[in-house]
């Protein structure tokens, strides 16, 4: 008895028990926000604030009447809100006059079918190239790929007069076919991306896929496509945007047909069209009208987008 009660006591001594009474005391937690944060989140809004002003100001502009716009001496920041500029787009251009469609709708429609084409193919394409250059073993792999590392450093734009050149000389220059071949064929930019992604797809999967009967066609539409689909979105919006917004491909090729005009051409041409005074809000309605397609795809497609940017993650 004497022992096992000097045992308790040692215990106490060194620690091992503790009496309920001398508990530590626990922190009140306390809702304040450092002050490291509270800057951070202050420069956040303010630098979103500075983003979004411009949008702002086109989005006032173009549902300000025109006789407030040709009396305002200052910006104005809340209008008297007024769709007319936006009727105004669709009402009477030259093209509404020469074609019977207005150039916003007509460059819609050129943009969409000029973009769509290039973009779907080039990247089925780039796809295919990464995946034989990730996944399929061959001889000469690696030189091919570095030797397409070494086109990409290259600044292709400095070319344009000479592709240009080039496009009169095999006579397809007016035509729509320099701004859609050349995409037919992929971007180097697209595979090089496409095949970091696949990397991380686990060769196990691929191997399984073989000893199930899978060729090098069934393993790509039936594994890696699937596997990659949030790579292959995210570069579909990047090559989408690039050709949406392409406005030097209509300036160099299309050499002023008006039934081939783009939205991005059109856009570029709307300060002519309509350039009289009182007349910005009209500018201003024709680029929000030509932003909204790619405002609803980003919003449409933000989760795969950000997950085909956040790439390296290992698939099983």
């Amino acid at each position: 008895m004497h022992s096992g009660a000097s045992i308790v006591d040692n215990n106490v001594e060194f620690g091992i028990y503790s009496s309920p009474k001398e508990k530590t005391p626990k922190k009140k937690k306390t809702n304040r926000l450092p002050i490291k944060k509270a800057i951070c989140y202050a420069c956040l809004i303010i630098y979103t604030l500075w983003l979004f002003l411009p949008m702002y100001s086109i989005f006032v502009t173009a549902f300000t009447p025109t006789e407030d716009l040709v009396s305002a001496e200052t910006f104005i920041w809340l209008p008297k809100f007024t769709i007319e500029p936006i009727k105004a787009v669709f009402a009477s251009d030259i093209y509404m006059e020469e074609i019977g469609i207005p150039g916003l709708v007509l460059g819609f429609i050129n943009t969409m079918w000029m973009t769509l084409l290039p973009t779907v193919v080039g990247l089925l394409v780039s796809g295919i190239s990464a995946y034989s250059f990730s996944k399929i073993k061959f001889k000469g792999k690696e030189l091919l790929f570095g030797i397409e590392i070494i086109i990409m450093v290259f600044p292709l734009g400095a070319f344009g007069i000479i592709t240009q050149i080039f496009y009169y000389q095999i006579n397809w220059v007016p035509s729509v076919l320099p701004i859609i071949i050349p995409g037919l064929f992929g971007s180097i930019g697209t595979m090089f991306f496409l095949r970091m992604y696949m990397d991380g797809i686990s060769n196990g999967v691929i191997e399984a896929a073989k000893i199930d009967g899978l060729g090098y066609w069934g393993i790509f539409f039936k594994i890696i496509l699937p596997l990659a689909k949030p790579a292959f979105i995210a570069q579909f919006i990047f090559g989408f945007v690039g050709g949406y917004n392409n406005y030097m491909g209509a300036l160099l090729y299309l050499d002023g047909e008006k039934s081939l005009v783009t939205l991005a051409f059109y856009l570029g041409e709307i300060t002519t069209l309509f350039n009289t005074r009182g007349q910005e809000n009209i500018h201003c309605a024709a680029a929000l009208l030509g932003m909204m397609p790619l405002i609803v795809l980003y919003i449409v497609m933000q989760k795969y987008f950000i997950e085909g940017v956040a790439m390296g993650s290992e698939k099983e």
